[in-house]
């Protein structure tokens, strides 16, 4: 993820034509042209496909690959970051429960950060 972020910092000052002496942040810089980092993109759709893959049915072939633990040879220190770490990381920065996933619009909302309660949900599915 550090790669991909020194990446797109890096093409981000070149396509707007800033070099590291101007001093302009990378947040400031991404605002100018309109798109959001790397890493947040990452995130949401990571949360997307978990999502997805949480509203499957219990029986999908799919549904069975999600819990098989990959064993393999340790070495030292700390292990990779798994894919199931790195959703429970995103769900918890955005406050959102495993549970979420079942509602297809709640959950979307969440992941674009403009959530909804359960209570302002429900009263727009009754305004329908």
């Amino acid at each position: 993820m550090q790669r991909l972020e020194r990446t797109e910092r890096m093409m981000v000052r070149w396509m707007c034509g800033v070099t590291l002496r101007d001093r302009k942040s990378s947040e400031e810089l991404r605002k100018r042209l309109g798109i959001v980092s790397v890493s947040s993109m990452m995130s949401r759709r990571r949360l997307r496909w978990f999502g997805h893959i949480e509203r499957k049915n219990a029986n999908d072939w799919v549904s069975a690959c999600r819990e098989l633990e990959v064993t393999g040879e340790r070495g030292r220190g700390r292990g990779r970051k798994t894919w199931k770490g790195c959703v429970a990381d995103d769900m918890r920065k955005l406050k959102l429960k495993q549970e979420d996933a079942q509602d297809r619009a709640f959950w979307e909302s969440g992941i674009l950060g403009n959530r909804r309660t359960r209570a302002s949900a429900e009263k727009l599915m009754l305004k329908r």
